[in-house]
């Protein structure tokens, strides 16, 4: 049987929007952030909570660095599939599409 559903993967989205992390293994990611943690990984719960906190983090991340709000998975998803190096310009031509600022 094959998987019919969609996804994202936080590893790419996190290469895409944290370049300076030391690496993106999700302690590294959960440590570079300050997000939330009881200390335990490589558990399905807890790796399950911390992408979750990851996932929130990079979306108010971009809603701060990029005035990108209520963005779509669909677009996360994309995001992930850009060339690392074009993804500060991508983002900010994004703005006018999810920004909610009126412009005037």
């Amino acid at each position: 049987m094959k998987y019919a559903g969609t996804f994202a993967c936080t590893m790419l989205l996190a290469r895409r929007l944290y370049p300076l992390s030391y690496n993106h293994k999700l302690g590294t990611l959960v440590e570079y952030k300050s997000l939330p943690t009881d200390g335990v990984f490589h558990r399905a719960l807890a790796d399950a909570e911390m992408t979750a906190y990851l996932w929130l983090a990079m979306l108010d991340d971009l809603q701060n660095q990029y005035e990108l709000e209520n963005v779509p998975f669909s677009f996360m998803k994309s995001l992930s599939k850009r060339k690392a190096d074009d993804v500060p310009a991508y983002l900010e031509k994004q703005k006018k599409k999810y920004s909610n600022k009126e412009t005037a």
